[in-house]
């Protein structure tokens, strides 16, 4: 059982192993490539218990750490257990208007809008021996964006406040 289904807030494990199985299979098959958009299946289901669920609003000025016992917190721990190496969560309030740049942070990073959208532009390194191009959307709750360590990324045009997730991915080199 996980912690927030003795809250009340059951999640089917079916519903919980589609989910991550979709983010399991983009990692797999574009780490260390380039960036890329999934749709994990039954994001719809899952994305309502990824929210701030300990009765604090997101932050609006920083990345702050999810709480564990929150869906968000098992979300990475269980993505971590799956993919072999370590998964942090971070949590995030995008106001409207706001504009967000992530540098190379030098780890790859899965960007989830829980609630609303914004604009993403993911940009790669520069390096001209490198295969991987820009990618421009318009990313919207129940899509993730995978960007890879080497890129940057830009966050932008949220209409309305985005409540946002970022994972982590400390994967070997």
């Amino acid at each position: 059982m996980r912690p927030f289904e003795s809250e009340g807030q059951g999640l089917s494990d079916t519903n919980w192993d589609l989910f991550l199985r979709d983010m399991a299979l983009c990692l797999s098959t574009y780490q260390d490539r380039g960036p890329a958009v999934v749709w994990p299946e039954r994001a719809h289901t899952v994305l309502p218990r990824l929210y701030a669920t300990d009765g604090r609003e997101p932050a609006d000025r920083e990345w702050r750490p999810v709480r564990p016992g929150t869906g968000a917190h098992q979300l990475a721990a269980d993505l971590g257990h799956v993919m072999g190496y370590p998964v942090e969560a971070y949590e995030r309030l995008l106001p409207a208007g706001t504009v967000l740049p992530f540098g190379r942070v030098g780890a790859d990073l899965l960007l989830f809008p829980l609630r609303g959208g914004a604009r993403c532009r993911v940009e790669n390194d520069g390096r001209a021996d490198h295969r991987s191009g820009e990618v421009e959307l318009r990313l919207r709750a129940g899509e993730m964006c995978y960007v890879p360590a080497r890129h940057s990324c830009t966050l932008s045009e949220a209409v309305a406040p985005c409540e946002l997730l970022l994972l982590v991915l400390h994967a070997t080199p």
